[in-house]
């Protein structure tokens, strides 16, 4: 008897201890929150009211009465509340949970009362300001959070105007024309929030899924520039909106414009022209390096702007698959002329677009091969040689001359070996191999490649590896992707015709692997041919005779571009975008076939 008792007695002294209490604590903490955690609202009421009485911590309230407002019981909510802001009266949290309780009961007029208390005994600083205004946001009270923001900035000691916050609430509401007129407000404030703005309206680009926010931010920028046309900062920020939307022209108007004033923008107008020459904007960019030019040889741009006025004439022709040989003498006349108007820095630039013109254009591979070994000596900056290294190795494959070119990319590999140029020969190396059959050591080295950081040259590795591997697993003799590097090598050295008897027999007595390859380059042949119709028959053979094969998403790519832009049949073009989108989801092209999609 005397032994039970004093068992009961140590359980007695453990249960009352302070340590005992405190494990105890614990223990129905992590039961409550796992309770709630699995939305068993009722048991955690329970443990979270013990908790609360047990310890009066707000943290223990505020789980208890979040139970009761999942559980829909606002009676008592409100109740609680009541009793905890007497114990509480500068708990802001707690009023506008009230607030909230008031307002889900369909209490409003109770609801507006204990909001007029809040904003009668808001804290005259910018810290509680922005901190109830953001407990209003959590509830999703957000006219109510406005309110409190709108307050604030008519009483707070540092004359802060909480128009970004403002904004920001705008945006969570959906009306994106407030959002906007208040950023455009910080910004007249304070010319120096211009990243802050610029990232907000990158972040309402991401999740505007119909362009309807864009649609909604160009109105608005255009009018803001209209109305403010001294504001430098919503210049640049209709400059960038203009460029994420692909508005070229705009953007270079705009540029022009803060020119105009300031005088300053002759880097940013260079910057834009290049922009507009990688996107195939040759009127936009042709423009904006002749602006440049204009402004005279005084101007420290004014080579860049010449060498990228020709370079974009060339590029143009290009494109165009212009034949015309006077076309091209005018232009390579034109960069004789020009050479003594550019730095010695700047020489080998144009130098490699003169010798491209002779070599690929006017039949004068010699004369091309010599300016470039000349430039190569005259040059001392490791990157400018190896870039003229690279256009020798071309022209001297163009010309049948390989181990001459194998050699220079060699070099030119082994000096830049970890640098995008580096990456790129070894690239061009490896494509010269398969073009002269020696398909391992190409596949080697374009393994390597497919972890390039340059993301062009791995997706061009991965194509030129996965023909090989495919092809020499399907046929391990070679037979077949020997006739397929030859072709290739004849397109390269555009001999088209020469190629297009090798591509035809493929696509007649190929495997089912060699024929689609055959078929995609016969098309692009009759592409630059502006025979469209003949290329787009052949791209839509391809994904349809050959829907697994690695070329089909490409093919579909081309057709529907071809379409769209060249035959203008809107109604088929919009239905290959959407059979890429949806039946290769994974391809490189459908992102662009999107936003292709959405413009038709």
């Amino acid at each position: 008897m005397r032994r039970l008792t004093g068992f009961l007695c140590l359980l007695v002294m453990l249960a009352t201890s302070p340590v005992f209490a405190q494990n105890n604590r614990e223990l129905n903490e992590q039961l409550a929150s796992k309770c709630f955690q699995d939305k068993e609202y009722e048991k955690a009421k329970e443990l979270y009211l013990q908790l609360y009485k047990d310890k009066s911590q707000a943290n223990y309230f505020n789980q208890y009465l979040e139970c009761l407002l999942r559980l829909g019981d606002y009676d008592n909510a409100e109740r609680e509340l009541k009793k905890f802001i007497r114990n509480n009266p500068n708990n802001w949290k707690s009023k506008v949970d009230l607030v909230y309780v008031y307002s889900n009961s369909g209490q409003n007029d109770k609801a507006n009362d204990i909001l007029k208390e809040i904003l009668k005994g808001i804290p005259n600083n910018k810290n509680s300001i922005n901190n109830i205004s953001s407990m209003f946001r959590s509830r999703m009270l957000y006219n109510d959070a406005l309110a409190v923001l709108e307050k604030g900035a008519e009483n707070n000691n540092e004359d802060y105007p909480f128009y970004v916050e403002r904004a920001s609430l705008y945006h969570s509401m959906n009306n994106y024309q407030q959002a906007f007129e208040y950023y455009f407000l910080e910004l007249e404030a304070r010319p120096n929030q211009y990243n802050l703005v610029k990232n907000r309206f990158q972040t309402l680009l991401l999740y505007d899924v119909n362009k309807s926010i864009a649609d909604e931010m160009r109105i608005a920028l255009l009018q803001k520039t209209q109305e403010h046309p001294d504001n430098v900062e919503f210049a640049q920020l209709l400059i960038w909106f203009s460029l994420q939307e692909e508005d070229y022209d705009i953007a270079l108007e705009q540029c022009k414009s803060i020119d105009r004033r300031l005088n300053d923008q002759d880097g940013q107008i260079i910057n834009l022209a290049n922009i507009c020459l990688d996107n195939h904007q040759y009127e936009v960019a042709k423009d904006a390096f002749d602006y440049v030019i204009d402004k005279g040889k005084i101007n420290p741009y004014y080579g860049q702007a010449i060498i990228g006025s020709i370079r974009t004439e060339n590029q143009l022709c290009k494109d165009h698959h212009v034949t015309d040989i006077k076309t091209y003498e005018k232009l390579s006349k034109k960069i004789e002329n020009a050479y003594s108007d550019v730095s010695s820095k700047e020489y080998p630039s144009l130098v490699e677009i003169q010798a491209d013109i002779m070599a690929y254009q006017l039949n004068q591979s010699d004369q091309a091969i010599s300016l470039l070994m000349q430039a190569i000596e005259q040059t001392n900056a490791k990157l400018q040689q190896c870039q003229l290294k690279l256009k020798l190795a071309d022209i001297y494959l163009y010309n049948d001359e390989v181990w001459e070119a194998t050699l220079l990319y060699s070099q030119v590999d082994k000096s830049m070996k970890e640098e995008p140029l580096g990456h790129e020969a070894r690239f061009r190396n490896a494509q010269l191999r398969y073009f002269i059959g020696e398909f391992a050591w190409a596949e080697t080295q374009l393994n390597v490649l497919k972890a390039a950081t340059s993301k062009l040259i791995a997706n061009d590795a991965m194509t030129l590896s996965l023909i090989i591997g495919d092809n020499l697993e399907y046929d391990t003799t070679g037979i077949e992707l020997s006739r397929l590097a030859r072709a290739d090598f004849k397109i390269y050295q555009h001999k088209d015709d020469d190629a297009l008897v090798i591509l035809d027999s493929i696509a007649h007595d190929g495997n089912e692997i060699s024929k689609p390859h055959a078929m995609y380059r016969t098309a692009e042949i009759m592409e630059q041919r502006k025979e469209y119709s003949e290329a787009d028959s052949l791209y839509q053979r391809i994904f349809t005779e050959f829907p697994e094969s690695y070329m089909a998403d490409a093919a579909l790519m081309q057709a529907a571009l071809i379409e769209h832009n060249n035959l203008k049949d809107r109604a088929l073009a919009k239905k290959h975008y959407e059979k890429l989108i949806d039946e290769y989801p994974t391809s490189l092209y459908s992102a662009q076939a999107k936003k292709n999609y959405r413009k038709l």
